[in-house]
């Protein structure tokens, strides 16, 4: 029998130690005993799981037969005749091998779990405080150093195309796999100091070498007696820096490793939903290194709302989300070195809290400088942001002291906060005016520390940085000493001094080196303002109270002076993106449209009526009409999912009247669901959808509803609705109508039908056999057709003339809102313009809109404190604007949903 031979490399460090122990570098064969008693085993629930064997490629079929040969020969596995099969699974390694495992995840589902703890990853560096000298050891073949069960190895049998096979010893994929190694590894190392494993890695540690040395003897030694043996390639001995576990390990610390690091900075920007999750989750590994975090994805964790598991919707980016996107990326390459904890020193976390978040740093003492542990922040929801100055300081407190909880218990820990009032919350007796919620966060505070102390915000640099989700930008006043510098330089004042008609002097206020020039022609003086200075003037008296065009010139006409004055602030008040949200003039009425004509049951309108009170178990109401015949129909449901309002659809109307071509509805659910598109495409109907907030747009059903109801509560019908509908309806469709003096029964059936008020009969007899009646019954019916009634809205048709040209335009908002909110979102581009809607983007998707809720944005298309006169008052347009992308989040708090289907076949 051939025995390989492992040679070491002279360069090597501890080659004379290694030497030492060769049979830790000797390969050795899996069918000689194990040195220790640790088993693996599968403990399960059901009967036997079993599948079929996955087709290979050629390539990838010969690869892996030889494989298993190979693991046959070493002992790993045998040919098996188990009831269990798992498929299998090839994957290719780095150095271009591959490696065979079953796809073991039907048996993990009914593997019962092994709870035996995990180390977290942070915690080997516990212990690692004044050392230096660092050595890591990779395992070769660890997993199959673990024997299997003799009972529980027909469960790991994986069928292949050449042939089923079981194995030996614990493989990959296996659950609790993990658990079994770990429990593995400290029996190896179970009373070792300065050695850390997880799973199978191994990390030793030492303040010098000489402690090193002797360190590695005893790990050698007790690897050496379990049997186990090194990829000496792979370790790494007496090192001042090392990698481990994905961060760089030194004497001052832990950050992320250098080729973490170049990966994140450049990882390329997702186009999936799952692309995106997939960088947060890489990114946020290293959160405890990267203090700003909760600010930095805010605008990210938008695309993350309600999404699904393997979500590949695709993401349409707005220039914020690439901002943030982009600030993500390199915040790693500004990421902190975190200090080794120190037992017994002081430590202390500084928090502080804004209107949406709140941060934190936790850091201890060392050398007489405070050094950080680990950063936290957090953005707070709705309800949250809603809380008072004291109740989100208070709140930053308990969040931090329970993120920090595992590194701060039973230690001496003080709390800085800038809120004054919360640094007597220890100390103070109990106040009954304190909510259940404050007394509930302070005694979980005060079981951690007993000390909250105050500290100015500006020495809070480092948790009130982590708060900040967004500045609060406050009127800049002007600044004298460069107005009077600007003057000095200004062409234009030189002209206006010689006109007659405008005086001037120059005034030195107290406190100021350089006079300034003022215009006196009115009763008080007023200094003049070159374009530099215009526009920060023009705001800080406009964005007091927003006034209107007349109450804003005359405000800053008074105060200031300048050539154009009235013209520049007309168009700065019309740009102003906070009175077009919050100021409604005139709402746009488009005049009411209408529809090809069509033939009987060509065209139909459905919808859904209710909740209504409890009948017989009936709630709703899916109702049906014609629009040439105006046959009503209505079907109480008890339900509207999706199948039911489909087979309403089906039994009660295309059953009857066959398939119609073109179908309008709501963007309800039931209407957009799969279920009820695979009816439309099924029966080749083509369906109109119309947009959102704008009953007009299906106007035919939705006045047909009030008549319906009208008539049900002028018979009584309070409680059992469901009695007196086929009476309603009965007369509803004999009713003649005021267009044509038709009943829908006639133009549906060519006569009327007989109600129970009727006295006579039609007394003659109709012959069908007889072909000139047949003939002109056709004639008749085909003659008939609805008449166009005259519009009847209480608003003459408006539209406003620049909504042809705009670049952008305000949405009204039709929901039930807030007090106080403003009644337009926006500016949104718009993307496709039609006669009645306007396709739109959104922060995080594109929408179809209604004329009738549309109004057009005036925005500068320049910054106006830089351009001259003329330019800062030109005509108002939108010319690429920024928006604000807080309208995404809806009146009552509710983020909205991205949604990226449109209308495809049709909208009204």
């Amino acid at each position: 029998m051939q025995q390989a031979v492992y040679v070491l490399s002279n360069k090597q460090t501890y080659q004379d130690i290694l030497k030492q122990y060769p049979d830790l570098l000797r390969p050795m064969s899996l069918k000689t005993p194990a040195k220790h008693n640790v088993t693996h085993h599968i403990e399960t629930t059901g009967p036997p799981l079993f599948a079929r064997a996955r087709p290979l490629p050629p390539d990838k079929y010969k690869a892996a037969k030889e494989e298993f040969e190979r693991m046959m020969e070493m002992g790993i596995c045998q040919p098996s005749k188990s009831p269990w099969a798992s498929p299998l699974h090839v994957v290719k390694k780095k150095d271009g091998s591959l490696r065979v495992c079953g796809d073991y995840r039907r048996l993990n589902s009914v593997t019962l779990p092994d709870k035996y703890p995990i180390p977290r990853i942070q915690d080997f560096t516990y212990q690692l405080h004044n050392k230096k000298i660092f050595s890591k050891l990779d395992m070769k073949m660890a997993y199959y150093r673990i024997p299997i069960n003799k009972e529980d190895a027909q469960k790991t049998a994986i069928i292949t195309p050449f042939g089923l096979f079981e194995f030996n010893c614990m493989t990959f994929g296996l659950r609790n796999a993990s658990q079994t190694f770990q429990r593995f590894m400290h029996e190896v190392l179970r009373g070792i100091e300065g050695c850390f494993s997880f799973v199978d890695d191994i990390l030793l540690y030492s303040e010098n070498e000489y402690e090193h040395k002797i360190l590695l003897h005893q790990v050698l030694e007790r690897l050496n007696k379990y049997g186990v043996t090194l990829n000496v390639d792979k370790c790494e001995f007496a090192q001042t820096k090392i990698n481990f576990l994905g961060y760089e390990v030194t004497a001052n610390g832990i950050k992320p490793t250098e080729e973490r690091i170049k990966v994140i900075s450049s990882y390329p920007q997702p186009k999936t939903i799952i692309e995106l999750r997939r960088f947060l989750g890489m990114l946020n590994f290293y959160r405890d290194c990267l203090p700003n975090q909760a600010d930095m994805q805010s605008e990210l964790n938008k695309y993350l709302h309600n999404g699904k598991k393997n979500d590949k919707t695709p993401i349409t980016w707005t220039p914020t989300a690439e901002q943030a996107f982009q600030k993500c990326r390199q915040s790693i390459l500004e990421c902190v070195t975190l200090t080794h904890p120190i037992a017994g020193t002081p430590l202390c976390i500084m928090t502080d809290a804004s209107d949406h978040g709140i941060g934190a740093v936790l850091q201890q003492r060392d050398n007489g400088a405070w050094k950080p542990l680990a950063f936290f922040s957090k953005t707070m929801s709705a309800t949250q942001s809603r809380y008072s100055t004291y109740d989100r300081e208070l709140l930053a407190i308990y969040m931090s002291v329970k993120h920090f909880r595992r590194l701060i218990e039973g230690c001496d820990v003080t709390v800085y906060t800038d809120h004054k009032p919360l640094s007597y919350a220890l100390s103070r007796p109990q106040s009954s005016s304190d909510t259940p919620r404050r007394e509930r966060q302070l005694h979980f505070i005060s079981q951690f520390c007993n000390n909250i102390a105050y500290v100015k915000g500006d020495e809070n640099s480092v948790a009130d940085a982590l708060s900040r989700i967004e500045e609060i930008h406050c009127p800049s006043n002007i600044d004298y000493d460069q107005l009077s510098r600007d003057q000095e330089q200004d062409e234009e004042l030189k002209q206006l001094k010689l006109q007659p008609n405008l005086k001037f002097i120059t005034v030195t206020l107290p406190g100021m080196q350089r006079p300034i020039t003022c215009e006196i022609s009115t009763s008080t003086p007023r200094p003049y303002l070159p374009p530099a200075h215009r526009f920060a003037a023009f705001k800080a008296q406009h964005n007091l109270c927003h006034s209107g065009i007349k109450t804003t010139r005359k405000q800053v006409t008074s105060k200031f002076f300048w050539a154009s004055m009235n013209k520049d602030v007309t168009t700065w008040t019309r740009n102003c993106v906070g009175c077009q949200r919050a100021k409604v003039h005139r709402h746009v009425v488009t005049p009411l449209g209408s529809f090809p004509p069509s033939q009987r049951f060509e065209h139909i309108h459905i919808d859904i009526v209710g909740p209504l009170r409890l009948s017989y178990d009936y709630r709703y109401c899916v109702t049906i009409i014609d629009r040439f015949t105006k046959w009503p129909e209505a079907v109480p449901v008890r339900e509207i999912t999706a199948e039911i309002v489909a087979k309403a659809l089906y039994e009660n109307w295309i059953a009857r009247f066959g398939c119609p071509l073109r179908i309008s509805t709501d963007q309800g659910r039931q209407f957009e669901s799969s279920v009820f598109n695979a009816l439309m495409k099924k029966f080749g109907i083509t369906r109109i959808r119309t947009t959102a907030y704008h009953p007009q747009s299906n106007g035919q059903i939705e006045r047909w509803h009030r008549t319906l109801k009208a008539a049900l509560m002028a018979r009584g019908a309070t409680t059992n609705w469901t009695d007196e509908l086929p009476t309603v309806l009965l007369g509803l469709r004999t009713a003649l109508r005021e267009d044509n003096n038709l009943s829908p029964a006639l133009m549906t059936y060519g006569s009327t039908l007989r109600v129970p008020s009727d006295f006579f009969a039609p007394a003659t007899t109709i012959n069908m056999s007889d072909e000139d009646y047949v003939r002109r019954l056709t004639q008749t019916m085909t003659s008939l057709s609805p008449s166009c009634t005259t519009a009847r809205t209480t608003a003459s048709p408006f539209i406003h003339k620049d909504l042809g040209t705009c670049t952008h335009v305000f949405v009204r908002n039709d929901t039930v809102r807030a007090p106080l909110t403003p009644p337009y979102d926006g500016p949104y581009p718009v993307l496709q313009r039609h006669e009645k809607y306007y396709k739109i983007q959104l922060p995080h998707r594109e929408t179809v809109v209604s004329l009738d809720r549309l109004k057009p944005a005036y925005i500068c298309s320049e910054t106006p404190n830089t351009t001259s006169p003329t330019n800062t008052a030109s005509t108002p347009s939108i010319v690429n604007p920024v928006p604000s992308h807080q309208p995404y989040i809806t009146r009552t708090g509710r983020v909205c949903k991205p949604n990226v289907r449109f209308a495809k076949e049709g909208v009204l």
